[in-house]
């Protein structure tokens, strides 16, 4: 669409509409952007690893120790997950906490890998292949940070 329009000094002046059809399609795209960002973000961070608790034990009056059963699906194998958590909640808040950022102090293909819990230590016997390994394990306990000696004692077969 042209329209004509006249200057203050009598000239006249094609001019077009191009500029505000323009500024719509930017935001159209701007909020289409939006919308797949929001849309690409919970994918970026899916994971298909599914966890059942299989163990259940006390440490002490501030900690269990809890050993999960992890699959990330039909092709990869079991991994054992070792997690100390707050003796003060439930395993449904234990579960929910597996999606935030608890951490487990051991992952190992040995699920029968726990030995013995003894004076607020955890020994523990594998045999198998060890992902990850870290002591002392640490754990919230009331909102206050504490931690247990663990001890490895680790054979491939």
């Amino acid at each position: 669409m042209v329209m004509i329009l006249t200057t203050s000094t009598g000239l006249k002046r094609a001019s077009t509409m191009q500029n505000a059809l323009v500024f719509k399609k930017r935001y159209i795209l701007l909020l289409l952007l939006v919308i797949m960002a929001f849309g690409v973000y919970p994918l970026l961070h899916f994971t298909p690893l599914e966890q059942v608790i299989i163990k259940k034990m006390k440490v002490n009056n501030l900690a269990n120790l809890y050993i999960t059963e992890a699959s990330a699906g039909a092709t990869t194998g079991y991994s054992y997950r070792f997690y100390l958590y707050d003796a003060s909640k439930d395993d449904n808040a234990f579960m929910a906490s597996l999606k935030g950022d608890n951490e487990p102090f051991m992952i190992t293909t040995d699920k029968d890998g726990l030995e013995k819990i003894e004076n607020g230590a955890i020994f523990l016997s594998v045999k198998g292949t060890v992902y990850s390994f870290h002591s002392p394990a640490g754990y919230l306990a009331n909102g206050s940070p504490y931690s247990l000696p663990v001890h490895l004692v680790f054979s491939p077969f």
